[in-house]
């Protein structure tokens, strides 16, 4: 009886123990966010081009893997080790921490690339380097009052067809291939255990922008597995979830799949995909009977979010400053109005990087900006821009893939169209990627580290038009 009574009482002190501890995490009650028993919602920014590179945001060609390859082969992987830790090490610091603080930010969403952290041929050897950086980047954002969201942004094999799914082949692999499933649930039980005390993290945010291509039940199969492993190990973090059809698709979901009480759902929208913009020539404007202003948008992201409407809400990615007209900015304005009128949590798409889209972008003067700019690599990247439709048909290809796409898949149904040009753009993205890096071959390692810097804060200027419009300001900051 002694024995029976001693085992109630500790089992009943770790459930205060653990009650207690949860209040420390952000927690969902409802449709709500909470910390320490008072309502909070996240806004803030993604850390993209960072521990999952971009081409167009780094100013190279090809996928983060392709171009990791590229630099090994024509550097030499010393050299390519340099610039890579100098770009990851100075590409987030205090100094910008401090710096979306004070613009009312509390939130940031980290993409991560698998393939950066885990050895492709040792499964569940993950590399100590990369988890120091974002060791190093969750204290910095913690010190200054930002929550770090993990989004596992591309997994081994590609969860899409899309570039920054980093799949090598160009096709969604992850779907094909059980292997690949299997590794990702264990990096996120990893993961889960090295942060499962950390307060600091808000969330894990299981796979962006999947695309199953109409095989949703491995999409389902695997996130309950990989939410039963992490709940293993970690019974508090929010867990975020993304539907398919690159995250617009909720409806293969069943309902009980909702039941873990701390599950956020998450949905992604960009002015190009919301309107049709290249018809437009103002915002709010009506086409062909069709008013499209903020009561349009407002229905567009309830249709979105309307199997979600029982939990959090969370919309992970939007923006702008990607070669739209100067009215989407206004569009932009209206989702952040939206999503702060129904109560929603938030963070832009995105912090940094080399072009228009970043918060704050690599200036003109700097090493990185000026190699870009150079005659040579300029020569390239006007070729790549021919070839993949940038160049106009009057340009040297003559937008050589879409010539190749309608010739040889013309026939087809513009979804084999659109999926036999991406296939060869990556083909051709990976040989683009060798011949810029070409360039950089006879630089030493200490000339590299300096070309990686020009991603640190103080090389970097604030983009005035985008500011303007995300930045929370001091009366709409909530902490």
């Amino acid at each position: 009886m002694k024995r029976m009574f001693y085992a109630a009482f500790i089992c009943g002190l770790l459930l205060v123990q653990q009650k207690t501890s949860a209040q420390e995490f952000i927690q969902a009650r409802g449709a709500n966010l909470y910390k320490s028993g008072k309502e909070i919602r996240l806004r803030g920014t993604n850390l993209g081009n960072w521990l999952l590179r971009e081409d167009f945001m780094v100013g190279l060609h090809g996928s983060h893997t392709e171009m990791r390859s590229a630099m090994n082969t024509v550097l030499g992987k010393q050299k390519a080790d340099a610039f890579w830790d100098e770009y990851e090490t100075v590409y987030y610091t205090d100094k910008d921490a401090e710096f979306l603080a004070k613009q009312g930010f509390n939130a940031i969403r980290v993409p991560i690339n698998e393939n950066r952290f885990e050895n492709p041929n040792e499964p569940g050897a993950y590399d100590e380097g990369a988890l120091r950086h974002l060791d190093t980047m969750i204290r910095i954002s913690k010190a200054h009052g930002i929550y770090v969201i993990l989004d596992l942004h591309a997994v081994m094999g590609g969860q899409s067809r899309e570039i920054y799914a980093d799949s090598l082949s160009g096709t969604p692999d992850f779907w094909r291939y059980a292997d690949f499933r299997t590794r990702a649930t264990a990096f996120w039980a990893f993961l889960a255990k090295r942060y499962r005390n950390e307060t600091g993290v808000a969330g894990y945010d299981m796979v962006n922008e999947p695309n199953t291509e109409g095989h949703t039940e491995l999409l389902t199969a695997w996130l309950r597995q990989t939410m039963l492993q992490i709940r293993k190990v970690d019974p508090v973090h929010l867990i975020i979830v993304e539907g398919d059809d690159y995250g617009k698709n909720f409806k293969g979901l069943p309902d009980d799949f909702w039941n873990d009480k701390q599950t956020v759902f998450q949905f992604h929208i960009y002015p190009f995909f919301a309107f049709p913009l290249t018809r437009m020539t103002d915002y709010p404007q009506t086409l062909d009977g069709v008013r499209y202003d903020k009561a349009y948008l407002r229905n567009l992201m309830h249709e979105q979010i309307a199997f979600g409407r029982h939990k959090p809400v969370y919309m992970g990615e939007f923006g702008t400053g990607n070669g739209e007209p100067k009215f989407a900015y206004a569009m932009v304005k209206d989702l952040i109005s939206i999503a702060d009128e129904e109560g929603w949590s938030w963070t832009e798409w995105t912090y940094k990087d080399v072009g228009p889209m970043g918060l704050v972008s690599v200036r003109a003067d700097t090493p990185w900006r000026t190699f870009l700019a150079s005659p040579e690599v300029k020569a390239e990247r006007e070729q790549a821009s021919a070839l993949f439709g940038g160049g106009g048909a009057d340009s040297q290809g003559g937008n050589s893939v879409a010539k190749m796409t309608a010739s040889i898949a013309g026939n087809f149904d513009e979804t084999t169209q659109g999926q036999f040009r991406r296939r060869t753009e990556r083909v051709l993205e990976d040989e683009l990627s060798y011949a810029i890096m070409f360039h950089l071959k006879d630089k030493s390692e200490a000339e590299m580290r300096q070309l990686a810097d020009s991603f640190a804060f103080d090389s970097c200027s604030p983009n005035a038009e985008l500011d303007e419009v995300y930045f929370v300001g001091k009366d709409r900051q909530v902490h």
